[in-house]
């Protein structure tokens, strides 16, 4: 398969990803409500109140969406960070849904889960775009 390709389509995952974390923060910061979704936490809201944890969850929910829209930009800008943003991105993604696992419906924690994971044993073991961070 074409190299340029691969990278448009990787690129397009790591976006679309993004995007999709968009349906984690809007309930929890009042911007939408989505039935079957919850932002509490199993760890948090008893200690942080219910106020408290859904700032945390916003948060939680909005760097990777960030993140990973920004390491598509750089994967496709050819930029030796993609890598390191995207491995953060996930990360974080992953604490959330460990934190907020309610946050989306099921299939949605599933998907996010699967993706995130591709991603870290992609770029930590199997070493995608080492070649051209220099690695």
């Amino acid at each position: 398969m074409d190299a340029g390709l691969v990278k448009v389509v990787a690129a397009g995952v790591l976006a679309a990803h993004g995007v999709g974390h968009t349906l984690g923060w809007m309930p929890t910061l009042g911007v939408a409500t989505f039935q079957g979704v919850s932002s509490r936490s199993w760890a948090l809201t008893g200690i942080l109140g219910d106020g408290g944890a859904r700032v945390v969850a916003g948060v939680l929910f909005l760097v990777p969406m960030a993140g990973f829209l920004v390491a598509a930009v750089g994967l496709l800008a050819g930029q030796p960070w993609w890598r390191q943003v995207a491995v953060a991105s996930a990360t974080v993604s992953l604490l959330g849904t460990a934190l907020f696992p309610a946050a989306f419906t099921a299939g949605s924690t599933a998907g996010s889960v699967v993706v995130n994971v591709v991603v870290l044993a992609g770029i930590l073991v199997a070493g995608w775009g080492a070649q051209a961070a220099g690695a």
